[in-house]
């Protein structure tokens, strides 16, 4: 299923790229990754340490049960939780929702809620009842300083690192480069931007322009708001960066399964890397790294996509299950 961005050439003139990550969009995001079955290894530790703080007291049990609510595992939520237009500070964030008109809460719901049971107190948050919004936005808080809070450096890393390699792009193709080169596009023609996308869809950006928002907690397909009225984004997942201080390795049974060199190398991959970038980690020779990605891929373990002059190496859904599985650990 594709997302087809329709552009004409003012469009063209309006994209932009933000310049630190939204902590609503990695709010909302992370509470799907809290809740699922399988993880790309590198998100496993935060993961624990989320688990150990939701389960730290009732209250902030309480309020990740009301988010959830509202953010399915899978599926649309509303999009008065993100607000319009992006935002930089949590605080700033929370403020918006507090001031989310009654049309816009009532109709974000009914969107989100029309094959789904509504409990009591949406059914007045809907209603426009302060109260239950005011309780909202406390469970809001309580959860972000459970699930985004405490990862908030590694979340700036990864997007400014991301940031950085869409710039160079920019400096080295212009717009179209960079467009092209977004994770999950898988076609630009100048005029239709298409990604992978959970179900199939066409905006026409009108002259709006788009913002993209690199993501740290955005895991495999990007996402905008359900709204296509609403200022056009788009929120794809930023490449991720090891955590300082972390070094990963292969497990013995890993080793015996692929051999040293061929586990290493799918470790590594953990982080999406160049060929450059996998061969300075693993020690080795590009040539190496090239042969050794070759057959991973060969096996369906990872997939390889050129970026401009680079290839950029990453686990698909069977590498990163393989790794969770095999309980990979990581060593301070």
């Amino acid at each position: 299923m594709t997302l087809r961005l329709v552009f004409n050439r003012d469009d063209l003139a309006r994209v932009r790229l933000v310049e630190s990550p939204d902590p609503m969009w990695e709010l909302v995001l992370s509470s799907h990754l809290a809740r699922e079955q399988r993880v790309p290894p590198h998100y496993l530790p935060w993961r624990r340490r989320a688990g150990q703080r939701a389960g730290s007291s009732e209250q902030a049990r309480d309020w990740l049960r009301m988010l959830f609510t509202l953010v399915p595992p899978q599926g649309g939520f509303p999009d008065f939780l993100t607000p319009a237009p992006t935002t930089t500070h949590h605080e700033e964030g929370c403020e918006r929702i507090a001031c989310t008109a009654r049309s816009r809460l009532q109709s974000d719901l009914g969107a989100v809620f029309a094959d789904r049971d509504v409990p009591t107190w949406v059914r007045s948050l809907a209603d426009g009842d302060r109260d239950s919004l005011h309780s909202l936005v406390r469970a809001v808080r309580g959860a972000h300083d459970a699930l985004v809070a405490p990862q908030w450096h590694q979340i700036r890393r990864t997007v400014a690192a991301d940031r950085a390699s869409r710039l160079d792009a920019l400096a080295r193709g212009g717009v179209h480069e960079l467009l092209a080169g977004t994770p999950t596009v898988t076609g630009w023609d100048g005029t239709v931007l298409q990604t992978a996308y959970p179900s199939t869809r066409t905006v026409d950006l009108a002259g709006r322009g788009l913002t993209l928002v690199p993501s740290y907690f955005c895991v495999g397909t990007p996402v905008t708001w359900i709204d296509p009225e609403l200022p056009p984004v788009l929120i794809y997942p930023a490449s991720p960066v090891p955590e300082p201080g972390e070094r990963r390795f292969a497990s013995p049974r890993l080793v015996a399964l692929l051999g040293r060199t061929r586990a290493e190398c799918l470790v590594a991959l953990s982080t999406a890397r160049t060929t450059s970038d996998l061969a300075a980690s693993l020690d080795t020779s590009v040539g190496t790294a090239s042969k050794q990605a070759a057959v991973l891929r060969e096996s369906g373990l990872i997939s390889s996509d050129r970026r401009g002059g680079a290839v950029l190496h990453s686990l698909t859904d069977l590498g990163a299950a393989f790794l969770t599985a095999d309980q990979t650990g990581v060593r301070p």
